[in-house]
């Protein structure tokens, strides 16, 4: 008659291959059923709470890392994976296209069907040229915005609402 000895060994990969078993059914991924979307809601930001959330008030990256999430622009970087490091390619987002005439023209075109939330004052209207004028104007006027400088040397007088909407 033989005699079954367990080294150490033996008994640890026994050990491992049984547990590995028993959680088999907890470790592999189950389907998902879909729920229905939920409108709404509070965003979290794992780690940080900004200190608010006006852009033209802060040059501070918790602050405009969260934006980037809820907030539109005119433009945008191209993101994912087919964009290599270090390009940053420029994209449409508010507006659908942009024209260059001369040096120094730059016209937006805006995407048509782009809504405001549904709430006061707002209402659920249409984004308009008056709103980007409004967003560029703040920009230039409000008290303390660090950034300022970045558009402050754009001559833009009694041209910009023509300049931004072409519809």
């Amino acid at each position: 008659m033989s005699t079954l000895r367990m080294t150490r060994r033996h008994l640890l990969r026994a050990g491992f291959v049984a547990g590995a078993t028993l959680s088999a059914g907890t470790v592999l991924p189950r389907p998902l059923r879909a729920q229905q979307p939920k409108r709404g809601g509070i965003l979290r930001v794992r780690g940080y709470d900004p200190p608010h959330f006006d852009p033209h008030q802060t040059l501070n990256f918790k602050t405009n890392n969260t934006l980037s999430f809820v907030y539109n622009k005119l433009v945008r970087h191209r993101v994912g994976a087919g964009v290599a490091p270090g390009t940053f390619a420029i994209e449409p987002d508010l507006a659908e296209r942009w024209e260059e005439p001369d040096d120094t023209t730059v016209v937006f075109h805006l995407r048509h069907g782009v809504r405001w939330q549904n709430r006061p004052p707002v209402n659920g209207r249409e984004l308009t040229a008056d709103d980007v004028k409004f967003t560029y104007d703040r920009f230039l006027t409000e008290k303390g915005n660090p950034l300022r400088f970045m558009l402050d040397p754009v001559d833009y007088g009694n041209r910009v609402a023509a300049l931004w909407l072409d519809r």
